[in-house]
């Protein structure tokens, strides 16, 4: 089992936490390179990250219902998944 941090302390600002998950969606990204399709794993892993410096809300509650779907899935085309992490940063506004 995977530990995921909490969700960032309050003091940070809405600045300091939209970078920080920019650059985890970077990263995340950085890691599929190349790839048609990667295991759910992989992407539970990936999303384990980036839900941990989420606060609440929709960016937050779109990881989650991600995750939940994975637990049901073997395989994820990369192309699928970097159009969800898309939808993840557009719903940090």
């Amino acid at each position: 089992m995977t530990e995921a941090t909490e969700a960032p302390a309050t003091d940070q600002t809405d600045t300091e936490i939209n970078e920080r998950t920019e650059a985890a969606i970077a990263a995340f990204r950085r890691q599929l390179e190349g790839q048609v399709s990667v295991p759910a794993s992989v992407v539970q892993d990936g999303l384990l990250d980036l839900w941990g410096l989420l606060p609440a809300g929709d960016s937050r509650a779109v990881v989650e219902r991600w995750l939940t779907e994975t637990l049901e899935r073997s395989l994820y085309s990369v192309t699928d998944v970097d159009s969800r992490l898309d939808s993840v940063l557009a719903r940090q506004d």
